[in-house]
């Protein structure tokens, strides 16, 4: 068997990445080949994915959100698709969090060495894929404008310290959304489309429960008020999750068209994406095998572990 190991000496504070040896070493008492891909340049892990992916049965991402964003981009685009496996050393990990894959590596290496998965959706736009989240709005750009050097030293209050500095340039959007089910239009400040329980560290989704296989996209919009209501209502999401619904629609969709007069910002897993008057976002079900906790299975998912 093969496994690839690719890393993002970028990503949070590059501790993982720093135990490349110990990672590669413990993945050799399972496979027979453990090869290595440092990224280069955005996107290089997708390149290099795309090009031979195919070989390996295992690929596992030291990185952030963004490395993972960049492998599902290049294993998607495979027909025979590996093994997804994750050690976090991004700032906030999300999708980390989401599967129950925390920052103690020894404990993580053992889950990914056992080797159950999950098959988890993922979301195709466009041409492109993501597997957490599509957003556009007020705070959408903080992840990749909030400077590398202050996420490095405090972590994702980074976030939080940009987020405060560009809502005051904030504009909202307005866009026309249709569903199999709904059509709905307005101006809005904020638009999520989410298949994680965590945004930015914060636990989105306390009460109902959410299943990441199930064909589903959850999408929060945040009406137009004033500034200073938008701000309320975006931090009481942020701290209550889809509990508050002051101004706030929360809805589930297999499909969504989203579409504008002038060209909106979208980002995709904290990704920028190009602007946009128009928009096809589509479940692809079940469609990249995933290691995962034991417990984050049995609470969110449908289908069984293998």
């Amino acid at each position: 068997m093969r496994a690839l190991v690719v890393y993002n000496n970028f990503s949070g504070k590059s501790k993982a990445t720093k135990k490349l040896d110990y990672i590669c070493t413990t993945l050799k008492t399972k496979y027979d080949i453990v090869e290595c891909f440092k990224s280069i340049h955005p996107k290089s892990i997708t390149e290099h994915i795309v090009s031979c992916g195919f070989s390996y049965d295992l690929i596992l991402t030291v990185g952030g959100d963004g490395s993972v964003h960049e492998v599902i981009n290049g294993i998607m685009k495979l027909e025979k698709r590996p093994t997804l496996a994750y050690i976090p050393a991004g700032t906030c990990n999300d999708v980390a969090t989401t599967l129950g894959l925390g920052k103690n590596l020894k404990r993580t290496m053992r889950k990914i060495l056992v080797g159950k998965t999950s098959k988890m959706d993922v979301y195709r736009v466009e041409n492109n894929y993501f597997v957490y989240g599509l957003a556009a709005g007020c705070l959408t750009e903080i992840s990749y404008d909030a400077p590398y050097k202050v996420k490095k030293n405090i972590g994702k209050f980074a976030y939080y310290i940009q987020g405060l500095k560009s809502y005051r340039n904030t504009t909202t959007i307005k866009i026309n959304i249709e569903t199999e089910d709904k059509k709905i239009e307005g101006e809005f400040s904020l638009f999520l489309a989410l298949n994680t329980r965590y945004l930015a560290g914060f636990k989105i989704h306390r009460k109902k429960r959410i299943y990441l296989d199930d064909g589903h996209v959850r999408v929060t919009l945040i009406r137009k008020t004033s500034k200073l209501m938008n701000i309320i209502d975006f931090g009481m999401f942020l701290l209550l999750g889809e509990n508050y619904r002051h101004n706030i629609l929360h809805f589930d969709a297999c499909k969504l068209k989203i579409n504008s007069e002038t060209p909106v910002a979208y980002n995709t897993d904290g990704e920028q994406f190009d602007k946009t008057t128009s928009l096809e976002v589509e479940v692809v079900p079940k469609s990249i095998d995933v290691i995962l906790s034991k417990r984050v299975q049995r609470r969110h998912f449908l289908n069984k572990i293998e």
